[in-house]
């Protein structure tokens, strides 16, 4: 059987993965780092196993993907969807402490889980789908701090991808746009009517729909390596 490990798979787009990914047989590892419920009633529903730790500790990432991995008896694709959102304000009002938070939580946290997932896959190749988003690509107003940390997993997702795939591991990047997901709560009905007039499908998205698109870079795109798949709906095309 197949094993992936899903960071941030209690969240809307990871519960999304997840589900994609059991549903194609595999052996799902749902990461959560503060919401056990969730991610164990998740793990129950798909056959799969939960898996609590911080990724910004670096000792607990490596313990617990190894244990993952012993369990799974190998690793074929892990996912970086764990991530955090920055509140919507001027980079001149936005603290060191946001800052830090941000890159810790987006950067450093796909920074450890990529190390410590990579060894199990040097033998037999592998998958790594790393979740950015549309800022990552163009870069949003009041919101710097996030699209820098999005845009540096698209730079980190093109390094690696030139680096393994000697090795026989694939690493791509999808970036979604606006997504139906509790990160967009904060939302007013006003601003999220705005933010749909810019959509040029006239929607909001799904987190399904982000979810087959990983999906697919892993299963079918087996001759696609270093490519963002852009899920916005047409909101940016770059």
């Amino acid at each position: 059987m197949k094993s992936v490990l899903v960071t941030g798979g209690s969240g809307g787009i990871g519960c999304a993965i997840c589900r994609e990914f059991a549903s194609r047989g595999y052996f799902v590892g749902v990461h959560y780092n503060s919401n056990p419920s969730k991610a164990e009633a998740l793990a129950s529903e798909i056959d799969g196993v939960a898996l609590g730790f911080d990724l910004r500790n670096l000792e607990q990432a490596k313990t617990a993907i190894d244990e993952f991995v012993k369990k799974a008896g190998g690793l074929n694709a892990l996912i970086n969807c764990a991530g955090v959102a920055q509140k919507i304000k001027p980079l001149i009002d936005t603290s060191e402490e946001e800052f830090d938070e941000v890159f810790s939580a987006n950067v450093k946290g796909v920074f450890g889980a990529t190390k410590f997932a990579l060894p199990h896959m040097l033998n037999n190749g592998g998958s790594i789908v790393n979740v950015s988003s549309m800022w990552g690509l163009v870069g949003a107003s009041c919101e710097s701090v996030y699209s820098a940390s999005k845009g540096a997993i698209l730079a980190f997702t093109k390094s690696l991808a030139k680096e393994y795939a000697s090795a026989g591991i694939r690493v791509n990047a999808v970036a979604p746009g606006l997504i139906d997901t509790r990160m967009n709560e904060c939302l007013s009905k006003e601003d999220k009517a705005l933010a749909i007039e810019e959509i040029p499908l006239g929607r909001i998205g799904l987190a399904e729909e982000v979810a087959r698109a990983v999906v697919f870079l892993c299963e079918e795109g087996t001759f696609i390596t270093g490519e963002v798949i852009n899920v916005s709906g047409g909101n940016v095309i770059a």
